[in-house]
């Protein structure tokens, strides 16, 4: 089977966070967020309508791929790295950066 494209990962990934239980978030992405002064509302913006900005990378221990999303929010540029297992709408993020952040 032949891999996505990055606007199908897109799409993919705005259609299953419209429904915020298809969403996960480890404790990484959790403590990241506490430290750039990012809230889960503004991380679940990026994925509903963010940008994927970079290729989907393979994360060796899992059968999925990690995608990049980012979008201005709230004054500030934030990027969501997500695990993606397509087609499944499962999302698990891994971390949440502010791009312009110190």
């Amino acid at each position: 089977m032949n891999q996505p494209s990055h606007r199908q990962f897109e799409r993919h990934i705005r259609k299953s966070a419209a429904d915020s239980a298809h969403v996960a978030w480890t404790v990484h992405a959790e403590l990241r967020m506490r430290q750039r002064k990012i809230n889960k509302a503004m991380a679940l913006e990026v994925l509903r309508q963010g940008v994927v900005t970079r290729p989907p990378e393979p994360e060796m221990a899992l059968p999925g791929l990690k995608c990049r999303m980012e979008r201005f929010v709230a004054g500030v540029q934030v990027a969501v790295v997500v695990y993606v297992e397509y087609p499944a709408p499962e999302l698990t993020v891994v971390t949440v950066i502010d791009v312009n952040g110190v």
